[in-house]
């Protein structure tokens, strides 16, 4: 399984993965990992998970719990990550306060020798800030029992949260490494440069943002509609990838792009007109300035799966 899966991740296509700034073909990718990534192997992880299908959409909550379930699994295995440094929040767990509450221990607990990861599988858009479209900022919607009447309401009243807000949340915690991963429906006017632009940033610590979607894209479920597709990627990849982190990653984002393939064809076979403004071709985006995730070497998997 895994040895397709590489000679797919290097075929016929190819993934737009920013890393050192450069969009790069396959696994060629040339980056400057710096000193304090070398020694990423060395840190304590803790993992926060969030999931957020509000009760207004189509889809279950369920799902959302279940493709958070599955990531955070899959991490803390291949990683050795104790329950006692895992937190999920789903849905009503998931609000603006539990957030901030989840945020504030983080930032008390965690120094310099943690890297914090996060996977947040929630729903997102973007607010046209100037009226032409020619700029937006995103939106988190986080946990609300009724739809906001307007996302500005929702910013306003202190139920959603902007990405640059979450952006300067993140940045309270010392962590020393930190990945965010962020599987939204609309992830396309996210900045790449999110953590690494943002005005409270931190210049020294490699930061990683890895998003589901490129622009223009949604982020689909899988065929059967029970998880986040990249979610369920991810997470093979990490139980059958060898090597590094970015593999694993970049493993994910060939998987999640191929296998949006048929999905998007069947769905505007069934909903020709849904949002023609959003392409549901699938291509997943990393942004790894510091070559964090080519440093981090994965464990080194049980020979029955190896075999």
């Amino acid at each position: 399984m895994r040895r397709a899966a590489e000679k797919l991740i290097t075929g016929t296509y190819s993934v737009c993965v920013r890393l050192a700034k450069v969009c790069v073909l396959g696994l060629a990718c040339g980056i400057v990992i710096s000193a304090s990534a070398q020694e990423a192997d060395q840190r304590q992880n803790t993992i926060v998970g969030i999931g957020v299908c509000p009760p207004w959409n189509a889809q279950s909550g369920e799902v959302c719990k279940y493709s958070v379930e599955t990531v955070v699994g899959a991490f803390s295995d291949r990683l050795g990550i104790e329950p006692s440094e895992t937190r999920l929040m789903f849905n009503e767990g998931a609000s603006a306060d539990g957030l901030k509450r989840t945020i504030t221990e983080l930032a008390n607990k965690l120094d310099q020798n943690d890297r914090l990861i996060i996977y947040a599988n929630l729903p997102s858009k973007g607010i046209d800030l100037i009226g032409d479209g020619s700029q937006s900022r995103q939106v988190l919607e986080l946990w609300a029992d009724h739809e906001p009447e307007t996302a500005d309401t929702a910013i306003e009243n202190g139920i959603w949260i902007s990405a640059p807000a979450f952006a300067a949340m993140l940045h309270t915690i010392p962590a020393g490494e930190v990945i965010l991963i962020l599987d939204t429906s609309n992830s396309d006017t996210i900045d790449p440069d999110l953590l690494e632009s943002h005005s409270t940033n931190l210049d020294d610590r490699p930061e990683v943002l890895v998003t589901s979607a490129g622009a223009g894209q949604k982020a689909n479920y899988s065929s059967d509609r029970t998880i986040a597709l990249f979610a369920k990627h991810l997470a093979a990849s990490l139980e059958t990838t060898t090597g590094s982190l970015q593999q694993a990653m970049m493993l994910a984002a060939a998987g999640t792009r191929q296998a949006a393939i048929p999905i998007c064809m069947d769905l505007k076979e069934k909903m020709p007109v849904e949002d023609p403004e959003k392409n549901c071709t699938q291509v997943p985006e990393i942004h790894d300035p510091a070559g964090l995730l080519a440093a981090l070497q994965l464990p080194d998997l049980p020979e029955d799966v190896q075999n």
